[in-house]
């Protein structure tokens, strides 16, 4: 993670000349971004890993580099937040299923700017937003309708966004981003998050979760961007 983080990050200063050197720079950045894309996903299996099992997440966790060490326990505070919400006891027999391309979801830049949009427009924190997109639908990557017939990227009841959508699209990451800030707003945020959380879903596991994750993304922003290539459990 590292290493490909620090070719992205050497290459983003290069300026190459000419059409042999900006194609060979053009290989380099898909080089390093695929690399960054694989060990996002080896790291979110240790996470998965460290959260099945409370005596290696005592005996690891410390040895991480101090800069991850935050965002590793708080991710994992949350996933045991959100197998407490799925009845699940024995973490261990969590599995993480790649079978969401990462192509799937709207670029992570354009998301960003609908989190920060959103945050200007109604004042809830970007990371919250992110947190409950992730939790949601894998950050518009999980298609699929819920079984109490939520929708879209953000996951909203017909009923719901025909409140909150402003005449939007449900299935659109923008409109449902600023559907749920509005939502927030309505119910609390920014000054009583946990409220207004808990009302986007009537459990405080799931506001738990919601506000791991969060705590997360905003002890290091670069967390966001490893955690947009994560995948779904089973």
């Amino acid at each position: 993670m590292q290493d490909a983080s620090s070719a992205l990050a050497t290459l983003a200063t290069e300026q190459p000349s000419g059409l042999a050197d900006t194609m060979r720079h053009e290989m380099a950045v898909a080089a390093a971004q695929y690399d960054f894309r694989q060990a996002a996903r080896q790291e979110e299996l240790r996470v998965y890993e460290l959260a099945g099992y409370d005596s290696v997440q005592a005996a690891v966790v410390p040895l991480l580099p101090s800069a991850v060490q935050g965002p590793f326990q708080d991710s994992i505070s949350a996933l045991h937040s959100l197998y407490i919400l799925a009845g699940i006891d024995q973490y261990y027999l969590v599995n993480v299923h790649f079978n969401h391309p990462y192509t799937d979801a709207q670029p992570l830049s354009s998301l960003r700017s609908y989190y920060n949009e959103a945050s200007r427009r109604y004042g809830v924190d970007p990371s919250y937003l992110a947190s409950i997109n992730f939790i949601e639908s894998n950050f518009g990557r999980v298609k699929n309708d819920s079984s109490a017939g939520a929708q879209g990227p953000m996951q909203f009841l017909p009923s719901t966004w025909t409140e909150y959508g402003q005449g939007g699209n449900i299935q659109d990451a923008h409109d449902a981003i600023l559907a749920a800030a509005r939502y927030l707003q309505h119910n609390g945020a920014p000054y009583n998050m946990r409220n207004a959380i808990w009302h986007y879903n009537n459990s405080f596991d799931y506001v738990d979760s919601v506000e791991a994750f969060a705590r997360a993304y905003r002890a290091d922003p670069g967390w966001l961007d490893r955690m947009y290539y994560w995948n779904t459990t089973g």
